[in-house]
């Protein structure tokens, strides 16, 4: 007798063929779908690596000794960012500290720090006085003081141009100084400072540092007036700017006068 259509179909698909072929297509769905897994594990470990990489400092980094050229500005207030420019500073901050005002700098408070140029508010509680920064156990400290202000009080000090090439420095509600020290940064020689108005100017002394030429002039006064006052004029070729970077005024009993201003009346443009 024929067999049936269903004798045949049970005959070709045994339990074994079954068995089989479903092994066969689960092998050929599994392992595309495992190796496509594996590699988008690696490539999310991958790009998490490159995302939060872990750098360790090298010892004795770096080796070379700090060096603190200018800081810009010289004065501020509280949460005003100021710039410490030099050298050897680092790359990376790790456990190295700046110093502003003689008060430590919180980490969250420096907003740039690289190997020449460290970016820092001034913190909460600084007061007048030293710039300096601790490197790999080794510190710089900055030559002038950071002068915190208050704008209604403070002496005032700036640059009035009256030529392409001259002009004079002047300052106002100054009246407790007696002597001082301005230091002006140039590209052109020769820079020619002379005192008026009763000042006598003490030494001049020409510096070079990374940033470029710069003159340090200190002075005497015998009387300023507490509206706006000459205390010297310049003339310079008249190629590239001129900056005032420090200042400092004394009274008679050596303390320090708060100075600010206008950071566009400190700078003069050929």
């Amino acid at each position: 007798m024929p067999e049936n259509i269903y004798e045949r179909i049970h005959q070709t698909l045994s339990w074994k063929r079954i068995v089989g072929f479903n092994l066969i297509l689960f092998l050929i769905l599994i392992i595309p779908i495992s190796v496509k897994l594996a590699q988008q594990d690696t490539e999310n470990r991958s790009s998490a690596a490159e995302e939060t990489p872990i750098v360790i400092p090298p010892p004795n980094y770096p080796n070379a000794l700090p060096k603190i050229d200018r800081v810009s500005t010289f004065f501020g207030k509280t949460g005003d960012t100021v710039v410490v420019l030099g050298s050897n500073f680092g790359d990376f901050q790790w456990g190295s500290k700046v110093h502003v005002g003689n008060v430590e700098a919180e980490n969250d408070g420096v907003i740039r720090w690289s190997n020449t140029i460290i970016e820092v508010k001034i913190p909460a509680g600084a007061r007048s006085g030293s710039v300096w920064v601790a490197v790999n156990k080794n510190e710089a400290k900055w030559d002038g003081n950071l002068l915190l202000y208050d704008v209604a009080r403070a002496a005032q000090v700036g640059f009035q141009k009256l030529t392409s090439t001259s002009g004079k420095i002047y300052t106002s509600n100054a009246t407790s100084a007696t002597k001082g020290m301005i230091e002006i940064s140039y590209v052109s020689e020769p820079l020619n400072i002379t005192a008026v108005n009763g000042v006598i100017i003490t030494s001049q002394i020409p510096l070079v540092d990374s940033l470029g030429k710069k003159m340090k002039i200190n002075f005497e006064v015998i009387q300023l007036n507490s509206s706006k006052t000459e205390l010297m004029d310049y003339s310079y070729p008249g190629l590239g700017p001129l900056e005032i970077i420090r200042a400092e005024f004394h009274d008679s009993n050596a303390r320090m006068i708060s100075i600010y201003s206008d950071p566009l009346l400190i700078k003069v443009m050929p």
